[in-house]
């Protein structure tokens, strides 16, 4: 189970900080000012864990992540371990729920979430849940017991509120936006320009060496990644743009994905005008999403050549996907393809992708050393 939820988290576009131990392991997810840490702490560490010791993590972490600028950190802890006295010794009056593998049951008590970012189906699923678990949300909290003070009660109402919070946008929180926008985007100006036959749509967007760089228009390089000939061609587009874009903005996260899009669709670009200007005496006009998408498909081979650990059968399935866009690409003609376009896209993929890759492990190992300190 331990290994299942690393796996889960890791292709659900959670971000890992590397604490350097093998029975803890620290996710999170981010939106905006909003951060949403998760920490998995396995059997060994909960034997020898302190309930000082474990306040102390948590502390730390919480306060390195308002310290890079989040407002709201909602934080779980995941006890993965069969003991559970042990277990609420340690969590009492913090955030945790219990994955007792032993028993396949996620045990979660009164006043703790009921949920957190859409997780705990999932864990239910992979326990073949069978134990009990107490309604937290709908529990009152105790806050006139004698043990309470008023900074207790503080602490409890801040807490309830991120709760709520971050399950305001748990439901989109694994929701593929980015890449579900541009399937959108390129499907309503393909309505537009083949169903309501708006021309001027394509005239003003096209592209060519001419009109881009010999007429200064330059915004062509852009928004001829958005047009599209025919139903065929914008078909096989948006079908290879689901399947290598959902599994890269899950991995990369939103913000990393768009930049890896539209950076190697304007790299493509910019490489076919190159090409058919220097190399050829032809100037076509181009469109098409088939550059960006090839900077995807790039960047999804570098990911798994350099990640290991993320290969999986889905993975296997996309890269039969990425086989077979290959070959309609080709078959289509060699007047009608832009190659060009493909191979720069491609090229433009790999190394973007290892570029932003590069910084996210940078940053990870800045997160270690300020846990370390």
């Amino acid at each position: 189970m331990w290994e299942k939820l690393g796996q889960y988290f890791s292709g659900r576009g959670f971000h890992e900080v590397n604490l350097n131990r093998s029975d803890m392991r620290l996710f999170y997810a981010s939106e905006g000012k909003s951060a949403d840490p998760i920490l998995m702490i396995a059997d060994a560490a909960v034997a020898e864990l302190s309930r000082e010791q474990y306040l102390g993590y948590l502390e730390k972490i919480r306060g390195i992540f308002l310290r890079q600028g989040f407002e709201t950190v909602s934080m779980l802890t995941l006890f993965v371990t069969s003991r559970i006295e042990r277990c609420r010794e340690i969590g009492e009056e913090t955030a945790f729920w219990i994955v007792d593998g032993e028993y396949g049951r996620l045990i979660v008590y009164e006043n703790q979430p009921e949920d957190f970012l859409g997780i705990r189906t999932v864990i239910d699923n992979n326990l073949h849940f069978g134990g009990h678990s107490r309604n937290a949300e709908g529990a009152q909290t105790d806050l006139n017991h004698s043990n309470r003070n008023i900074q207790a009660y503080r602490e409890e109402a801040d807490r309830q509120r991120r709760l709520r919070a971050s399950r305001r946008h748990a439901r989109f929180q694994n929701v593929c936006v980015v890449t579900y926008g541009l399937i959108i985007v390129n499907a309503i100006i393909f309505l537009l320009t083949d169903l309501f036959e708006i021309t001027s749509i394509l005239q003003g967007g096209w592209m060519s060496w001419k009109t881009a760089f010999g007429d200064h228009e330059y915004w062509r390089l852009f928004t001829c990644m958005f047009l599209h000939f025919g139903i065929d061609h914008i078909g096989g587009n948006m079908i290879a743009l689901f399947v290598f874009g959902e599994i890269l903005e899950r991995h990369m996260g939103r913000s990393r994905y768009l930049i890896l899009y539209l950076v190697s669709g304007l790299g493509a670009s910019v490489i076919s005008c190159v090409f058919y200007h220097f190399l050829t005496d032809m100037d076509p006009y181009s469109v098409g999403a088939s550059g960006a998408i090839y900077g995807l498909m790039g960047a999804m081979v570098a990911m798994l050549i350099k990640h290991r650990d993320l290969r999986s059968r889905d993975y296997g399935m996309r890269l039969g996907v990425f086989v077979a866009y290959l070959a309609y690409t080709f078959l289509r003609g060699d007047t009608a393809v832009n190659h060009a376009a493909h191979f720069g896209g491609m090229v433009c993929g790999v190394i973007l992708y290892l570029i932003l890759d590069a910084v996210k492990t940078a940053r990870g190992r800045d997160w270690q050393r300020k846990l370390r300190d």
